[in-house]
């Protein structure tokens, strides 16, 4: 209620005219008892109480006659919110379909995202013919299905069925912005089909809102999302130490008004699923309800990407968490440093180690580098890989070596300096793949250069295929001056993998019931050949482990993303080119340079950076935005509006002239009134 005139009001101390009037006609207090009139006396006082009733009464006509005169020469309004303005008029339409993650909402068990495109294509087609429509899909960046403007709505309501559900969050802004853009400054109509879920969605969009409402443009929403909103998702999930391989904490969130037990799952990267219940108590004002619970993880476990699942039926698409899971157990990969040097760059296995856990083992699988006498931790049941390099002796450890072939261990001979063919040949002439001769100078130590590798066969052999796109040529870079030369290779069970230019095998392989035996000629380090320090070396060293059954991949780097936004990633120079694969195995489109790689996820889950085919290099646990899965109304659409242009939307009725008539109605039925008390005093 306003008044445009309020010092008008100043006119109310005219109602004491009445009062005073009245006032004035009090009988006298003195009293005189006159002859026969005190027989009257009984009779005078009934008519005196009926009297001062209708006085009052007439007194309050009056009263009330001056104050509604009064009052509307005040110029009293009634004032309220109404609705949006409404559809029709500009012949410019503009349609904003939110596709976010919180349009997959459950109204009456349908998904609200489905409700609102089909209602948005049917008033599109609904629309006269030479309206101009437009339409914006609104979830994670706001983009145009249609190029602009168009008249032919057949079209744009065909476009607009063609959007599917996101992951992205609600871009109003981003969405408005193009509206605008497209209008030109004219003025249009907006439908915009939206849950108006989440804290200020709607209030980061007043400047765009005050905008549009300048230019004359109509903002009409349409809500879709049931009355009793509710939700529950996993919003964290953190891998720690504890009991047996270490504990999971997992945080839920409910933003609906009632406390829910939900059924919830952490299942690993290897597909192992443990199961648990997690109470969760309602929302509040404050915010939502939440509750921690803690899962323990088996003693033994693959690293990787794992992943928190519950069951909750009101907003599917926010039902799993991704996190990262470091290998849990023993070591996968033993390496045995024949020579461990003086200083770490020194060596034998310095470069090995690095090929292997370019990041320190940080991100899985931590390589074991032991001594020789650590070949007696060499384990069936743990490690699937042995390298030995520059060993002098492996005597010891001979009957260890060959039962963890023959189990399906895969194991891989160095050589160098310490390696004697006498040795080898007694203590491993069931595992050589040829027995060894002795060592020949290729070319002189002392010389820069050396004997080139030869180009692997890409498309026979299968431990070279994942170089058959890239990285194949990169092999003729390394150059050797020194090797171990063999016997010639004889049998089924052993072959050359990879030759020098001159013919001299470097690498040759012998299958022994499940298990391979690797003899690379050369050494791992720079004292025979230049490989360490080439582009091929590490993913050659991941390709053979990987090979040989062991996890090559299980020492990559971890990162974070979020889906929509840019996922930049760094890691060592490598041969082959690298790749980015998505949570269904397929390649997501990716910007890469050296040492370098990025790519923008559109759904949550797994991702592996795979240069060349190899094991991945990193994995990126990709989720949600936690804002989404808040599926109560912020502010709506109506209520900026309302803020920002409130003449827009306000709904007035003017109190003046009802007033007016009902003063000028009680100052007749006061005259009338006064009137009868005239006549009834004659």
């Amino acid at each position: 209620m306003v008044l445009l005139a309020p010092a008008v009001l100043g006119l109310l101390a005219l109602l004491a005219g009445p009062v005073l009037a009245h006032l004035s006609k009090r009988q006298p207090r003195d009293r005189r008892p006159f002859g026969a009139l005190l027989l009257l006396e009984r009779l005078q006082r009934r008519l005196h109480r009926r009297r001062r009733l209708q006085d009052r009464l007439l007194l309050l006509a009056r009263v009330f006659a001056i104050a509604a005169v009064i009052l509307a020469a005040a110029r009293p309004q009634a004032q309220w919110l109404g609705g949006p303005p409404t559809f029709g008029g500009t012949g410019n339409v503009v349609v904003l379909l939110d596709d976010s993650l919180s349009m997959d909402q459950r109204v009456s068990g349908d998904p609200a995202f489905a409700l609102a495109r089909k209602d948005a294509a049917t008033q599109i087609r609904s629309l006269a013919p030479g309206v101009r429509v437009a339409v914006i899909r609104v979830g994670g960046t706001a983009t145009m299905v249609t190029s602009g403007f168009t008249t032919d709505t057949s079209l744009a309501a065909s476009l607009l069925e063609s959007v599917e559900q996101s992951y992205g969050t609600t871009d109003l802004h981003g969405a408005f912005t193009l509206a605008r853009t497209t209008l030109e400054g004219a003025a249009g109509e907006l439908l915009v089909y939206t849950d108006e879920s989440g804290a200020g969605v709607v209030d980061a969009c007043a400047g765009d809102i005050d905008r549009l409402l300048a230019l004359g443009s109509s903002i009409l929403p349409r809500v879709y999302g049931g009355e009793d909103r509710r939700n529950v998702a996993p919003i964290d999930a953190v891998y720690g130490d504890g009991l047996e391989g270490g504990t999971v904490t997992v945080q839920l969130a409910n933003w609906g008004p009632a406390a829910r037990e939900v059924p919830t799952a952490v299942i690993l990267p290897d597909g192992a699923r443990i199961n648990t219940f997690v109470p969760v108590p309602a929302a509040t004002d404050a915010g939502p309800g939440t509750a921690e619970s803690r899962v323990t993880v088996p003693r033994q476990a693959e690293g990787g990407v794992a992943r928190v699942e519950i069951e909750d039926p009101d907003l599917p698409l926010d039902n799993a968490r991704f996190f990262h899971l470091p290998r849990i157990g023993a070591s996968r990969v033993l390496v045995v440093d024949g020579d461990p040097g003086s200083t770490p760059t020194r060596s034998e296995v310095y470069f090995l180690e690095r090929a292997l856990a370019p990041w320190g083992g940080t991100g899985g699988i931590a390589v074991d580098v032991v001594s020789p006498s650590g070949l007696s931790r060499l384990d069936p049941a743990t490690h699937r890989v042995a390298f030995l390099a520059n060993v002098a002796d492996p005597a010891p450890y001979a009957p260890l070596l060959v039962d963890f072939v023959r189990r399906g261990g895969g194991l891989v001979l160095g050589m160098g300096d310490n390696v004697t063919a006498e040795r080898y040949d007694s203590a491993l002439a069931s595992l050589l793949p040829a027995p060894l001769r002795k060592t020949r100078d290729l070319v002189s130590l002392e010389s820069d250069d050396g004997a080139p590798l030869r180009p692997p066969d890409v498309e026979g052999l299968d431990l070279f295929r994942v170089f058959a796109r890239a990285g194949r040529e990169s092999f003729t870079r390394v150059h050797t001056r020194r090797v171990m030369t063999t016997e010639p290779p004889a049998g089924d069970d052993v072959s050359v993998l990879l030759t020098y230019d001159d013919g001299v095998p470097a690498l040759l392989e012998r299958r022994i019931g499940n298990g391979r035996v690797l003899l690379w000629t050369s050494t791992f380090d720079l004292g025979w050949s230049n490989l360490p320090l080439q582009a091929v070396f590490m993913p050659f060293v991941q390709r053979l482990t990987g090979y040989l059954g062991g996890e090559a991949g299980g020492a990559a780097s971890t990162a974070n993303g979020a889906v929509g936004a840019r996922v930049s990633l760094a890691f060592p120079p490598a041969g082959g080119d690298p790749e980015v694969t998505g949570p269904d195995g397929g390649i997501v489109a990716s910007e890469r340079a050296i040492g370098s790689l990025s790519f923008t996820p559109e759904v949550p889950g797994a991702y592996a950076a795979v240069p060349t085919g190899l094991p991945p290099l990193a994995w990126v646990a990709v989720n949600t935005a936690v804002g989404e899965s808040d599926v109560r109304r912020g502010t709506s659409l109506v209520e900026a509006q309302a803020k920002i242009a409130p003449e827009r939307l306000r709904r007035t009725f003017d109190l003046d002239i009802p007033l007016f008539g009902a003063g000028v109605a009680l100052l007749l039925g006061a005259a009338a009134l006064g009137r009868g008390r005239s006549d009834d005093a004659a």
